[in-house]
C-alpha cells in the first residue's frame, strides 16, 4: 500500500529536498505551498502523513495542524522549523507525532514520516474517518 505525504512548505527547495528523501522510500508525495493550500489538498487527497513547515506566509503550521485535524483526524502531523524558540507545549497536539529542526536530515525525516504512517494506521483503525468534502452521503432507508 503506497502512503501518501502531503508536503506543505513556502520554500520550492525544501519540498524538493523532501520529495527526493521520501519518494525512493515509496511514499507518494503531494506539495502545497502555504497552509491555506494544503488544506485544498488534504480535502481530496486524505494523507497519511502531513510534513509541515511551522513559519509560512499567512497561516502557520499550528493553524494547519487544528484544519487537518478537523478534515482527517487519521492524518499524522510532522512539524518543521528553523525557530528553537517555539515551546514544546505547542507541539503537544493530537496526531504531532514529530518536531525536527532545520536543516532537515533524510534519516530524521524518514523516521518521523514512518512513524506518522504508524501512527495514521492505528487512528484509521480506532474509527478517525475524515471528514471532508469528498465523502459521500449515507444511504437512506
Amino acid at each position: 500500500m503506497t502512503h501518501r505525504v502531503l508536503i506543505v512548505d513556502d520554500d520550492e527547495r525544501v519540498r524538493g529536498l523532501l520529495r527526493r528523501f521520501l519518494e525512493p522510500e515509496g511514499y507518494e508525495v503531494i506539495e502545497a505551498g502555504s497552509a491555506e493550500e494544503a488544506v485544498q489538498r488534504v480535502e481530496w487527497a486524505l494523507p497519511s502523513v502531513a510534513f509541515c513547515d511551522m513559519h509560512m506566509p499567512g497561516a502557520n503550521g499550528l493553524w494547519l495542524a487544528d484544519q487537518i485535524r478537523a478534515v482527517s483526524p487519521a492524518t499524522a502531523m510532522v512539524l518543521a522549523t528553523g525557530d528553537t524558540q517555539i515551546p514544546a507545549a505547542e507541539t503537544l497536539r493530537p496526531g504531532m507525532v514529530g518536531y525536527l529542526l532545520k536543516p532537515l536530515r533524510r534519516d530524521r525525516v524518514i523516521a518521523a514520516v514512518s512513524e506518522g504512517v504508524r501512527w495514521s494506521a492505528q487512528a484509521a483503525a480506532r474509527g478517525a474517518h475524515p471528514r471532508g468534502r469528498h465523502q459521500l452521503p449515507e444511504a437512506v432507508d
